[in-house]
């Protein structure tokens, strides 16, 4: 009897001390494994952020502004709105365009901020003195048929002018909508007003 019971107790024994070295073995597996899933984590996630830095970083360099946007750029785009109706107090090319609001929306495009009227836009940029100097991308301006010779009633965008003698075309929002018209054209030859650089 003595005999079974001490070897019921060694066997006992030996089985706690198995489970007592099994477990303490199995510990610092089982930490390791934690470790390794904290660096993964952590891992991913500095990726990640560097990703979003990278692609935000790209975003800025490309986005366009008055020193990379070129004047051969203003008028491509531009020149998509033609056929646009007129539409007074209006900057949509499904509704339609006034023309402070088609440069506005033009140069928008470009991610260009322009102010809203012919009046103020004519304050912006830089001023240029002769039409010889003109380039595309421009903008010129004119006095309203309903307003003195020097009062800005009318703004539209240069699309190509001649240097030797200054002739330039441009386009605008016109009573029939966007469309090209000529410096030589009467009513626009007599009431040009000047001009304004905005790219730089």
């Amino acid at each position: 009897m003595r005999k079974d019971v001490k070897r019921s107790c060694c066997l006992h024994l030996h089985s706690i001390n198995l489970k007592v070295e099994y477990k303490s073995n199995e510990e610092p597996e089982t930490h390791n494994i934690e470790q390794m899933k904290h660096f993964i984590t952590t891992l991913l996630f500095t990726l990640m952020v560097l990703s979003n830095m990278n692609l935000s970083a790209q975003t800025l360099s490309s986005t366009p502004d008055s020193t990379t946007v070129t004047g051969n750029d203003i008028v491509e785009v531009a020149m998509k709105y033609i056929g646009v109706p007129y539409r007074s107090g209006r900057m949509n090319p499904k509704i339609g365009f006034d023309c402070s609001g088609f440069t506005t929306y033009v140069f928008k495009k470009e991610n260009i901020q322009l102010t809203r009227s012919s009046r103020s836009q004519f304050t912006e940029g830089i001023e240029i003195a002769h039409r010889t100097e003109l380039q595309k991308g421009d903008l010129v301006f004119f006095s309203g048929s309903r307003t003195s010779r020097t009062t800005i009633g009318h703004v539209g965008i240069v699309t190509d002018v001649n240097p030797e003698t200054g002739v330039f075309s441009f386009i605008h929002a016109s009573r029939s909508g966007i469309r090209i018209s000529s410096s030589t054209e009467p009513y626009y030859a007599k009431r040009y007003v000047g001009a304004r650089r905005i790219l730089a």
